[in-house]
């Protein structure tokens, strides 16, 4: 299966990690974040990538040739395109399911497991839970069917979270005409109303590092 790597983020919350380089190149461990994502791709058997590339997109290219990375695609969006537009412009040319990885992401995913669950056409997310899920927004699920997306929780509260993994097929981007647009907003929330969007809950070690405070806890965890 082909797997879209969402790596064209500026990192503006990691003024200090991010200050020169692109999202997908802050390092963990000696590791750039790219490397522990195609890491965990190829103990899966997951080899067929393609990267979505946007801010400072020379560096990431350059990387790749300096890891030997060469087998790896990539796209550079011409212009920002919002998380949705960056699938659809990755996805170009492709007719069967892919799967989706967000590049700020760390995680111990069993994607065979997920592979071997997921039903043909069928879209999915990862979730996850978390004790305090007010950055992240919460999900409404019934019985392995995402049923609402709400609102980020103005106070603590524990929950069900998009975990930035998904398997979908062109078909499930619609004909939405903006270039621009994004998945949480414009794509799922339409597949929850048509009652298809399905998720797998990850049980295992997952973290986002969106920030400088994300970051910090995954370079002490991993």
């Amino acid at each position: 299966m082909k797997v879209i790597i969402l790596a064209g983020g500026r990192g503006t919350r990691l003024p200090n990690s991010a200050k020169d380089i692109p999202k997908a190149l802050v390092p963990i461990r000696g590791k750039a974040i790219l490397d522990h994502q195609l890491e965990l791709l190829a103990k899966h058997g997951l080899s067929d990538v393609r990267l979505s590339l946007g801010f400072r997109a020379e560096q990431i290219v350059a990387h790749l040739k300096k890891m030997d990375s060469d087998n790896v695609e990539y796209l550079i969006e011409p212009e920002p395109l919002g998380t949705g537009g960056a699938v659809r412009f990755a996805a170009k040319g492709l007719k069967d399911d892919f799967m989706v990885l967000n590049g700020d992401i760390i995680s111990d995913f069993d994607l065979t497991e997920l592979l071997r669950l997921h039903e043909p056409a069928t879209p999915l997310i990862v979730s996850t839970w978390r004790e305090d899920a007010r950055d992240f927004g919460l999900l409404g699920i019934v019985n392995g069917k995402i049923r609402a997306f709400l609102e980020k929780p103005e106070t603590p509260r524990p929950g069900f979270i998009n975990a930035g993994c998904y398997i979908l097929n062109p078909k499930h981007l619609g004909d939405i005409k903006e270039k621009a647009f994004m998945l949480e907003k414009d794509v799922f929330p339409r597949l929850v109303e048509e009652g298809e969007l399905r998720t797998h809950i990850h049980l295992g070690f997952w973290q986002d590092v969106g920030t400088e405070e994300r970051l910090a806890e995954v370079r002490r965890s991993v």
